[in-house]
């Protein structure tokens, strides 16, 4: 199920309509628009949110009534599921808008996603970080991902196991802060 939830929300849909309006010509209207720049992206990541609670919403959903999944933090546990996957996503959207800006190439923008393949392969999601080689176990313990999977995971399978929730969150939240912040600041200084 987090695996389902980290592809339902990971998508480079915001890079990739930001960088078709640059290709168009229509990001150059919004950028003379009297409004701040900021504004451009934050509008951006307000509807990712929406879309990735959507989303969670609809995968928890299919796996809890068709698959007969159950959440051991009851439902609670399921929202912050929710809650978790659509910030995630967020999150994530933060890197696609840095790549739009930066390369102004939809194949580029496109291409972007496909980083994040690698990082979920890279994460203990078949097994626990202590099952796996010597090199994949560093490999998923500096991936983030992996933390946000493992919280994901500890809410369905265990219940509320804080510590695990709590790094979970963390590490959204400064995936979020660094690639957000780098695409904020990229817009401030974006030149026509």
């Amino acid at each position: 199920m987090p695996v389902s939830l980290m592809f339902a929300v990971a998508t480079a849909t915001t890079g990739l309509a930001l960088v078709t309006e640059i290709d168009s010509g229509y990001f150059d209207k919004l950028l003379v628009a009297p409004i701040r720049r900021t504004s451009l992206i934050l509008g951006r990541l307000a509807a990712d949110l929406v879309r990735g609670l959507a989303a969670s919403l609809v995968v928890l959903l299919v796996g809890i009534i068709i698959f007969g999944m159950h959440v051991e933090a009851g439902p609670a546990g399921a929202v912050l599921v929710v809650v978790l996957a659509a910030a995630f996503g967020v999150a994530y959207a933060g890197f696609g808008i840095l790549v739009a800006l930066h390369t102004r190439n939809v194949q580029a923008t496109n291409t972007s996603f496909l980083l994040f393949f690698p990082l979920l392969f890279l994460t203990p999601n078949f097994v626990p970080f202590e099952r796996l080689s010597p090199l994949m176990e560093t490999l998923a313990r500096i991936n983030p991902v992996s933390y946000v999977i493992v919280g994901l995971r500890s809410l369905i399978i265990d219940g509320w196991v804080v510590d695990k929730i709590l790094v979970s969150i963390g590490v959204i939240l400064v995936m979020g802060v660094v690639l957000i912040g780098l695409s904020l600041r990229a817009i401030e200084t974006y030149d026509r």
